[in-house]
């Protein structure tokens, strides 16, 4: 199921994504005695997970929270374009989150060597009778062109059709063009997502994702629905428009 929230500032809708991943992850830990997430780089999510840490690291036991991440770009984790440099020294950065287990892909190696070792990480979390890991929280941002995670818009490498969980990225149409990125098989057993719908510059592709249903963001909704996820859009006021 899906569903459109609308909010007045970027910041509103940091806050919420924060207060939400909060309860969401407690009541994975409740029911499953772990709580998994898929993180994201971007500007809204940072803010959010600024919000988590300054007002929520008291809130949970983050030993038991296993962190990946929905896509990297083949650099070293001490690049300024490392999505896993950028978000966990952040968020992992204080005495109570940081015994969070994080599974970071080493995109040092390159993106295939990258991508082989992420798939068998990740594979590694995948149950006997399940076909993907149970992801409690995905959160996903938009590029003014509709991707999410690294699947771009008519790119050659998006295929809904991958076995693997993670697939390597070439030629990306933003830079740096080597990346790696889960596939949407990844996500099919996921419980809940959140897609950081915020800012002018995506009011476009977010219409033409809600209206058309044909971008990555869109495509990767529906595949999370399909998989019985409680999807949540969380507008801000620019970018509904």
């Amino acid at each position: 199921m899906a569903s459109i929230e609308k909010y007045q500032t970027s910041a509103d809708v940091a806050a919420e994504a924060a207060r939400s991943a909060i309860t969401v992850l407690q009541q994975a830990i409740d029911t499953f005695g772990e709580a998994r997430w898929v993180l994201a780089g971007g500007s809204s999510p940072m803010s959010a997970y600024k919000i988590i840490v300054n007002e929520y690291a008291d809130s949970l036991d983050w030993s038991k929270v296993t962190a990946v991440i929905g896509d990297e770009r083949a650099v070293a984790v001490d690049s300024p374009d490392s999505n896993w440099g950028q978000v966990t020294p952040l968020l992992f950065g204080t005495p109570q989150t940081s015994t969070v287990r994080g599974l970071r892909p080493v995109t040092e190696l390159g993106a295939e060597i990258a991508a082989t070792r992420y798939n068998e990480d990740l594979t590694g979390l995948v149950g006997a009778t399940e076909s993907a890991p149970r992801f409690d929280l995905v959160w996903l941002g938009v590029g003014e062109d509709g991707h999410t995670l690294s699947l771009f818009p008519g790119h050659p490498e998006f295929n809904e059709g991958d076995e693997a969980l993670v697939v390597p990225i070439h030629n990306s149409p933003k830079p740096p063009p080597n990346r790696i990125t889960l596939t949407t098989k990844a996500l099919t057993n996921s419980k809940n997502a959140v897609i950081f719908a915020t800012g002018a510059g995506k009011k476009d592709a977010l219409a033409l994702a809600l209206s058309e249903k044909t971008l990555p963001i869109a495509r990767v909704s529906a595949v999370l629905e399909a998989a019985g996820a409680d999807v949540r859009w969380l507008f801000d006021e620019a970018a509904a428009g």
